[in-house]
């Protein structure tokens, strides 16, 4: 069982600030660095890291190399990236001193596959196999539709939220990730709300369909028509969070991928990866490798909670 990530190839420019910048203010960064991102790319990487086969699905402008490399050097199936002459989508981020971020996406390259590509992707999968989605690319909604009809098992992150959410056939999704924001989104509802009632809307609205809402601090819970599970967060210093929540995503997924797995021990795995990534500056660069999960765990037993 592999996944087939339909994900954005970003450059990240990364700035450390005291606080964000506000409206027609100037502010000096204490620093830049640069790093390879976006949600794709960090998703691939965390799943790779967990030990899941995986190949990417994106397109990048003339800086091939720096991303590609990036994910090759990590075990992802680069074969298959395509090549354009649009500029590389890129973000600009701002991380505070309480290591929380602030986050400008340009789509570039991202925006660029088309009909044909999409569907030799789908050709490289198995019935059973993941399709992974975010939205920082184009044609969510065909992608979704053909992965369908392919028998495969789609899993949608809708971050950033679409705004043309009634496009999609979001009733295909067979897993949903979502954070707080997201889910409420999803079910219509406003925040604050109990976390309970966003999952009691999500499953009346879509029954076929599994949710994974995380809430940062307050943990991780899954939620089918079968199935109820929580795990409580581990509690961390927060450097950057720029990744948790991609980092938690490819984990889950991997442990979806080894079959051997009950879904208590994939939000195990997810959490403790994800507070590791926390804990560490940038993006991708911040994603542990399984061994590292593996060693946090053994000392964090005691967090464990789950709930039926």
């Amino acid at each position: 069982m592999k996944i087939l990530n339909f994900g954005s190839l970003n450059i990240d420019r990364v700035y450390n600030v005291s606080q964000f910048v506000s409206e027609g203010e100037t502010i000096l960064a204490k620093s830049l660095k640069i790093f390879p991102g976006g949600k794709g790319l960090n998703q691939s990487i965390a799943a790779a890291r967990a030990g899941a086969s995986v190949i990417h699905a994106g397109a990048v402008g003339p800086e091939v190399e720096f991303l590609v490399g990036f994910l090759r050097s990590n075990n992802v199936n680069v074969e298959n990236i395509k090549r354009t002459n649009e500029e590389t989508g890129h973000a600009v981020i701002q991380v505070n001193s309480s290591g929380q971020n602030s986050i400008i996406v340009y789509g570039g390259a991202n925006q660029l596959l088309d009909d044909a590509y999409i569907e030799h992707i789908l050709n490289c999968g198995e019935t059973g196999d993941i399709v992974l989605l975010q939205n920082e690319t184009n044609s969510i909604g065909k992608i979704i539709r053909a992965a369908h009809d392919h028998g495969l098992y789609i899993v949608f992150n809708p971050s950033p939220f679409p705004r043309n959410m009634e496009n999609i056939p979001i009733e295909l999704v067979d897993c949903f990730m979502v954070n707080e924001i997201e889910g409420a989104t999803l079910a219509g509802l406003s925040l604050p709300i109990q976390q309970e009632l966003i999952l009691d809307s999500l499953i009346k609205q879509y029954p076929n369909s599994s949710f994974v809402l995380t809430l940062g601090s307050k943990g991780a819970i899954y939620r089918s028509n079968a199935e109820c599970c929580k795990h409580n967060a581990f509690g961390v210093q927060a450097v950057d969070t720029t990744a948790a929540g991609d980092t938690f995503c490819g984990y889950f997924l991997a442990g979806l991928c080894s079959k051997k797995k009950t879904i208590f021990q994939c939000l195990q795995e997810a959490s403790a990866a994800a507070a590791i990534a926390v804990s560490r500056a940038a993006a991708a660069p911040s994603i542990p490798t399984y061994s590292e999960v593996h060693s946090f765990l053994l000392s964090q037993e005691h967090n464990m909670e789950i709930f039926e």
